[in-house]
């Protein structure tokens, strides 16, 4: 701050007569009047739970009363639409009302003096030096202004002015002055902290809402892509289906149909684990147990994977109990959690590597039968592959994430697998751990659930029944799903007949009675939900079952109606199996 020589507004001041802060050591001193400041504190303190403007009007009315003031202000720094700094009068009092509404400029003025000077400075007479003051009613006598200090930069002036000749101002007043003062720049200070808080406070949660936002676009962009995907890998999956019923004898069509089906099924595991990115979100990734045989759902793993382990000439060894483990789990979902760890070992171990599968459980038929409570099963997949930088291990369960390697590898995946892994695991109050002793050291992953139970007579494993041909009514927007999946289920031998709107299926139906419908959810015009209800109110059709086929995840997952409009619902690319399981059921 300048020192008290070094102001030119300030030495014409001096030299006019109107600054006249010297006084202050020619007047008498007088006593404190404590008691007077202590009630006045007290009235502060209970602004200080109002708002800030309330605030700084207590001080300005504390200012007014304690220094036996007419007018007093309290002047706030600003900038000016000129880009000049200019005061606003942030609290008045007594005949200071006038000043309402009013701007003050810096320049050449008391409150301007003050903060060049960076002290309290009184001013006698200062209308007749600072024409500004002219709108001040009774003219002034004298003017005390104190700056209200602040970091970086003073917040402004504190000021009081007697209108009597008979009153002047003192030591006593500056002191109280400026102790006002000091509060005042605590209370301007709490009010910038608070502000700054809840501006941050703002800008967390539009970041938290944008967030959001994001992600909810996000999962219904991984919806869409996989209801997109899934249209055309239906008819693919279809037609390869069936071209390799009529290529029988053929081997070089045949070999080109191994190609075209083993790409078919790495593009479906990459739209099941989107969809299952998403499922688990929304915690919408449930899980079904029922009882089976352990070894059955490690078998059907190695079966999913046995054409990538073949491609890949590993050599895979499966140990298995030699005893039946019966196990209370889903099925479909442990087979899916086996499956992914050896995909993940098949698609990181080089070609001539080993992978290692090993389930142990115990042998409850020897075990006492006093404990009912599940006994673990531990699943461990190990491989000489490529192995897991110290780095990256602690982040190999999160939802996206691969080492660089793995992004350099054609058929590296999406980084979704190990997570889905261990939400699976979870459901089923398991554990998984991982561990390598470093890059090109291999990889270790231990699976335990406690899911192992007490044998029965009841069967574990369902046979499979041949389903009789039935007349099927196939109701697709898109021709290429209709045409493949119509001539695959031609080859087993049913009855069908293709619509590709829901016009067109009406219209089949007055002369065509179905046993199934399958109805494809998404299609324009009239969607298969208002088909269905349609199909439902003619006489011919009220025996057929109605099935939904949605290439999304969560039409398949929701609950069925009261109204009962489908009967089922399935999920695209339709299987034999899928549909054998709605023939099957009564």
């Amino acid at each position: 701050m300048a020192g008290p020589d070094a102001s030119p507004a300030a030495d014409r001041a001096r030299r006019a007569g109107t600054l006249i802060t010297t006084a202050f050591e020619e007047r008498p001193h007088r006593s404190p009047d404590f008691a007077a400041e202590n009630d006045a504190l007290h009235h502060l303190a209970r602004a200080l739970t109002s708002a800030d403007g309330a605030v700084l009007q207590t001080l300005a009315d504390m200012a007014l009363n304690l220094c036996g003031a007419d007018s007093a202000g309290i002047g706030l720094l600003e900038r000016g639409a000129d880009g000049t700094t200019v005061l606003r009068w942030a609290a008045l009092a007594g005949h200071g009302t006038a000043l309402a509404d009013t701007i003050a400029t810096v320049e050449d003025s008391p409150s301007g003096i003050a903060l060049e000077l960076g002290a309290a400075q009184l001013f006698s007479f200062p209308q007749r030096h600072f024409a500004r003051l002219e709108r001040v009613i009774p003219k002034a006598v004298e003017e005390l202004v104190v700056p209200i200090p602040g970091e970086p930069e003073p917040w402004g002036t504190l000021w009081v002015i007697s209108h009597d000749e008979h009153h002047h101002f003192d030591a006593e007043h500056r002191r109280i002055l400026t102790s006002l003062a000091n509060f005042t720049c605590a209370a301007l200070t709490n009010a910038q902290a608070k502000a700054d808080a809840e501006a941050r406070a703002a800008e967390a949660e539009a970041a938290r809402n944008a967030l959001a936002a994001a992600e909810t676009r996000k999962d219904d962009f991984i919806a869409m892509l996989g209801h997109e995907l899934r249209n055309p890998i239906a008819p693919i999956d279809s037609a390869l289906t069936a071209a390799r019923k009529l290529s029988a004898g053929q081997p070089a069509v045949l070999s080109a149909l191994d190609i075209a089906e083993r790409q078919t099924r790495l593009l479906k595991r990459l739209v099941s684990d989107l969809l299952d990115a998403s499922r688990i979100r929304h915690g919408k990734l449930s899980i079904r147990p029922s009882y089976g045989l352990l070894q059955d759902i490690v078998a059907d793993a190695v079966a999913a994977v046995k054409a990538d382990v073949s491609n890949g000439q590993h050599r895979l060894q499966v140990t298995v109990p030699t005893y039946p483990v019966r196990v209370h789990a889903d099925p479909a979902r442990l087979t899916q959690v086996v499956a992914n760890l050896l995909s993940n070992a098949v698609k990181y171990t080089p070609p001539d590597g080993n992978i290692a599968l090993v389930v142990e459980a115990p042998d409850v038929s020897i075990e006492s039968t006093h404990n009912a409570s599940p006994r673990n099963a531990v699943i461990t997949v190990r491989d000489n592959g490529t192995g897991i930088s110290a780095s990256m291990l602690p982040h190999v369960f999160d939802m996206f994430a691969q080492s660089p390697s793995a992004r350099k590898r054609a058929e590296g995946g999406l980084g979704i697998g190990l997570a889905v892994v261990k939400y699976l695991v979870s459901a089923h109050n398991g554990t998984v751990t991982i561990a390598s002793a470093g890059e090109g050291q291999g990889t270790e992953v231990t699976v335990r659930l406690p899911i192992v139970c007490e044998g029965s007579d009841q069967p574990t494993v369902a046979t499979m029944l041949r389903v009789a041909p039935v007349r099927i009514l196939l109701v697709d927007d898109n021709a290429d799903t209709t045409e493949a999946l119509a001539t695959l289920l031609e080859l087993e031998g049913h009855e069908v007949r293709r619509a590709q709107s829901g016009p067109e299926a009406l219209s089949i139906v007055e002369s065509f009675a179905p046993d199934v419908a399958l109805l494809d959810i998404s299609m324009p015009d009239m969607d298969g939900l208002e088909l269905a209800r349609l199909l439902r109110q003619r006489a011919q059709c009220s025996l057929m079952k109605l099935v939904a086929v949605t290439g999304y995840a969560k039409d398949a997952s929701k609950p069925l109606t009261d109204e009962r409009v489908f009967d089922f619902y399935l999920t695209k690319p339709l299987s034999l199996d899928d549909l054998a399981d709605v023939l099957l059921c009564s």
